[in-house]
């Protein structure tokens, strides 16, 4: 009977239920930052992006926003005053967070009601978590597309076709490391690469592993085709990566080569 559900770590014992359910459940992890001068429970699912108190479950602020087929999956990103959720069919939603309070306004939204890249302008991502760098999002779009946006306004800048395959669902997950990335591609392969406000600048790429999944759905397998949607672990200089049937670790140190 409800969404959201709190427990003592050390007993089990329920704590606080919020926030009713409305349909499907959703696929995003629940996250907290600290904005307004307080720590914020930030949910987002098929019906709304809200913020809770994690100590007691009340509601400080929801902005609904409908998720078609329950698919909210990418992480909800702050940097800054700025809150940005991606979503596969209406693209993104940006929040601007209070610095006094805990409250945000809507700053802009996506308008397109569709998948395909020539038929949207904004970022509609799915399975890849958006980076949001100070007035730029990089992000990739729901058949693979790496797009740059204006993050004030949601306007797109560029677009490019380099990083991750042309594919319904094509998926990367990108992580910072200082002015690049480390981007492991749903192909196998780790990029090094940098993203800038004027496009997407490729600098290494080498192969980690085969992927082993299929992606396609239904009886009939439609847009089927093999990859590996598994986020890979960075620490002490190496990478950490795995498929159905191994798990490989790499160095990422110069002297190891």
């Amino acid at each position: 009977d409800a969404l959201v559900w709190a427990f003592d770590k050390h007993t089990g014992a329920e704590l606080w239920r919020s926030l009713d359910v409305v349909g499907e459940m959703g696929y995003g992890q629940p996250v907290i930052y600290e904005a307004g001068g307080v720590r914020q429970l930030i949910i987002w699912h098929p019906a709304a992006l809200a913020s809770l108190n994690p100590e007691t479950g009340e509601v400080y602020w929801e902005e609904p926003w409908e998720v078609s087929m329950g698919i909210s999956v990418a992480t909800p990103v702050r940097e800054d005053n700025y809150l940005l959720v991606s979503q596969f069919y209406n693209g993104s939603l940006m929040m601007r967070l209070d610095t006094d309070r805990p409250s945000a306004t809507m700053l802009w939204k996506g308008s397109s009601r569709s998948e395909m890249p020539d038929e949207t302008e904004g970022l509609h991502a799915l399975l890849t978590t958006p980076i949001v760098s100070g007035d730029h999002i990089y992000g990739v779009g729901s058949y693979g597309e790496l797009r740059g946006l204006d993050t004030r306004t949601g306007e797109r800048q560029w677009m490019s076709g380099e990083m991750t395959a042309q594919a319904r669902w094509g998926a990367a997950y990108m992580v910072r490391n200082g002015d690049r990335y480390f981007v492991a591609n749903d192909d196998g392969y780790l990029i090094i690469a940098r993203f800038t406000p004027e496009g997407y600048v490729e600098l290494d790429r080498t192969m980690l592993l085969e992927p082993t999944s299929n992606a396609g759905y239904g009886p009939q397998r439609f847009f089927d085709r093999i990859v590996n949607w598994s986020h890979p672990a960075y620490a002490n200089r190496h990478v950490v990566q795995r498929n159905d049937n191994e798990v490989v670790r790499y160095s990422l140190d110069a002297a190891d080569y």
